[in-house]
């Protein structure tokens, strides 16, 4: 069932003993979230806690690792944050699989998996449909709330800088500054400090980045050695996809990560003359018209041979 900001409150407000849900690598939007609606519900009486996600990175784990729950804890409602699709479920919510009682999302590929489902498509962030939400829960924006707001929005936008940012994003933003967080300070330890690791990998993305179709395809590697050697872990890792995009002339950037196991995680950013999302649905992925991602059991020559041949079809297409 599809429901609105209204009907998404009403079961919130009806529901108690309520677990949130974030995705498997989780970013900044899923677990801001996460963050935001638990410290809402809590603040208005609510028994809610945040599903343990064994991914979460050290940027992002104070806004959920301090409402990991109990031991005891049994749930009687579960809500899903920034969630596109069951598959892309940590290991620890492989138990909820088929019993989401609501799902908040903003992805335009999101079929609605949760027995009620709030899905905003034209929202740069998933936050902001969170902020909806939790104005129409009564919620006071207290300044902790509105930093996972702020953070989830923010870097879903690439710091108000992608295309998908829009007017109600702006607005969200600004309430968040009212509500008294440093957006500088956020904007300066998301956006422009960088770890040496992370200095290192994007040197590799720059060195090794291959041109297609005239350099209007980059693709950019990342093999676990480097990874390793490097020393970086998914907080160094996180957005440097977005680096293909940056070069004049690259309509589709294409990286692929090669994870612990051998298998490939393939992340794609488009420019407006391509769709992304469209790119990685012929590979079994999907996400959004300017980024989107998919996942390879197979190696990297292999994934990388699928991910390209599926660029160039989307590409000639859409000359």
């Amino acid at each position: 069932m599809i429901v609105d900001v209204a009907g998404a409150a009403a079961a919130l407000q009806a529901a108690d003993d309520i677990l949130i849900l974030t995705h498997r690598r989780p970013d900044g939007d899923t677990a801001g979230c996460a963050g935001a609606l638990c410290r809402g519900l809590q603040q208005i009486g609510k028994r809610a806690y945040i599903l343990e996600n064994p991914e979460i990175t050290r940027r992002y784990a104070p806004l959920i690792v301090p409402y990991y729950p109990p031991e005891d804890f049994v749930p009687a409602y579960v809500v899903s944050t920034d969630i596109a699709e069951e598959k892309l479920f940590p290991d620890t919510a492989e138990p909820y699989k088929g019993k989401v009682d609501l799902v908040i999302d903003h992805h335009g590929s999101n079929d609605g998996f949760g027995k009620k489902n709030l899905i905003r498509p034209d929202a740069g962030g998933c936050a902001e449909v969170l902020y909806d939400v939790l104005t129409a829960l009564g919620v006071k924006f207290t300044s902790d709330i509105a930093e996972c707001i702020y953070i989830g929005v923010s870097t879903d936008t690439g710091c108000f800088k992608f295309s998908n940012t829009t007017a109600h994003s702006h607005a969200v933003a600004a309430a968040c500054l009212t509500a008294g967080i440093d957006g500088g300070e956020i904007n300066r330890v998301l956006f422009e400090t960088k770890s040496r690791p992370r200095f290192e990998m994007e040197r590799i993305v720059f060195d090794t980045m291959e041109f297609h179709e005239n350099g209007a395809i980059a693709v950019a590697v990342l093999w676990r050695r480097d990874i390793d050697h490097a020393g970086a872990d998914m907080d160094d890792l996180d957005s440097i996809a977005s680096l293909t995009r940056q070069i004049e002339g690259v309509q589709i950037g294409i990286t692929l990560t090669e994870k612990p196991d051998g298998t490939v995680r393939v992340s794609v950013r488009t420019t407006k003359e391509m769709d992304a999302a469209a790119i990685c649905k012929k590979v079994g992925g999907g996400g959004h018209v300017r980024a989107a991602g998919a996942s390879f059991t197979c190696g990297m020559a292999e994934a990388k041979a699928a991910i390209l041949k599926a660029a160039e079809e989307q590409f000639h297409a859409a000359k």
